[in-house]
């Protein structure tokens, strides 16, 4: 009956979210189109001024906030899918393993980070900033959503106080654990956010990794925890009709946050917040990329005037290739760290 309420959840995210993204996208087309400046489009040719603005003449961005779509759809597939194997097994409501209260706690934890994303895509629209929140606020409010999960962890005793590594076993951390998950959150979230610049890149790749955390769910032995990244995975297939290459709809910041917080919340509220490593590796690659510029920049004591972090799906497209090709690439990146998560969790 499990199985049965994963494909409930899986069935009814693709259809909710699909559902939401047909009623959404006219809606922040024009929400979008309404907050852009009034312009005139003219074709190239001699009577075109010499001095028009190239900002109003590229082609209009396809809409953003679209991860609010796929928060709703994975919220009620979720509700729907729990709900059905709690019928089948009341014993999930019991106080053994806390399995409704972990479930709660990722669930509200990627909600918490879909939160800070919306209030930087609101930022962005209204043209506080043309990039959104400032990067310090951000990383204070993603910092502020990690540490309100680790505390409800805390308070009802789920908070893992170590690792577990291949080869070495469990290694207990102390009080340095709550410090390295903390950190773990934020730079995930932050390295996720970079991947929604690229269409499709962020909801595939997360398609893959939510497949490969149901699978080491299974094997740890959360199976009915895997009504979560069930509905995620139903949710992101419908997303992609959207968002993969050229893309009609993108997830924003609401969008891509939320699925952070989703990839380090549902590790780290079983116990097991190593698997966020191997499960994040196409994520770590893009955030990597970001974070050796900076230090590179650093140690050459900020000489380049012009200094800007390109991420690696950018460096790809500067080589020549195309956006299908990349999204290829990731998407194997992402299936690779899945399988060494698989094993991770079969050997540890």
């Amino acid at each position: 009956m499990i199985r049965f309420a994963l494909i409930v959840a899986s069935t009814l995210g693709f259809l909710l979210t699909a559902a939401m993204g047909n009623l959404m996208v006219p809606l922040l087309r024009s929400l979008q189109n309404r907050n852009r400046p009034a312009q005139t489009q003219q074709a190239p040719g001699p009577d075109r001024p010499e001095n028009a603005d190239p900002e109003l003449e590229r082609p209009a961005q396809p809409p953003t906030m679209g991860g609010l779509c796929l928060m709703v759809g994975v919220l009620a597939a979720v509700g729907v899918g729990w709900t059905a194997a709690c019928v089948a097994e009341p014993q999930l409501l019991g106080a053994e393993g806390l399995l409704s209260t972990r479930l709660l706690i990722a669930l509200f934890g990627a909600l918490l980070f879909g939160g800070v994303g919306l209030a930087d895509d609101i930022a962005r629209i209204r043209r506080r900033s043309p990039l959104g929140l400032r990067r310090g606020t951000r990383l204070l409010l993603e910092a502020g959503a990690g540490a309100v999960v680790l505390v409800l962890l805390g308070a009802n005793g789920c908070l893992a106080g170590g690792m577990a590594l291949p080869g070495a076993g469990y290694v207990g951390l102390g009080v340095l654990a709550p410090l390295l998950w903390e950190a773990e959150l934020v730079a995930l979230a932050e390295s996720v956010r970079i991947t929604d610049e690229m269409d499709g890149l962020c909801c595939g790749t997360a398609f893959a990794v939510m497949l490969g955390l149901m699978l080491c769910m299974t094997v740890l032995g959360w199976f009915p925890l895997a009504v979560l990244p069930a509905a995620l995975a139903g949710a992101l297939m419908a997303f992609l009709l959207w968002n993969f290459p050229p893309a009609k709809l993108r997830l924003g910041s609401v969008g891509s946050l939320f699925l952070a917080g989703a990839l380090g919340c549902i590790p780290l509220c079983i116990g097991w917040p190593d698997l966020a490593l191997p499960l994040g590796l196409p994520y770590w690659l893009e955030g990597g990329m970001v974070f050796l510029q900076i230090v590179i920049y650093k140690l050459s004591h900020g000489r380049k005037q012009l200094f800007r972090t390109a991420p690696l799906h950018r460096w790809m497209e500067v080589r020549g290739s195309g956006s299908v090709q990349i999204f290829y690439a990731f998407c194997a990146a992402a299936l690779l760290g899945a399988a060494l998560a698989l094993q991770w969790a079969k050997i540890s």
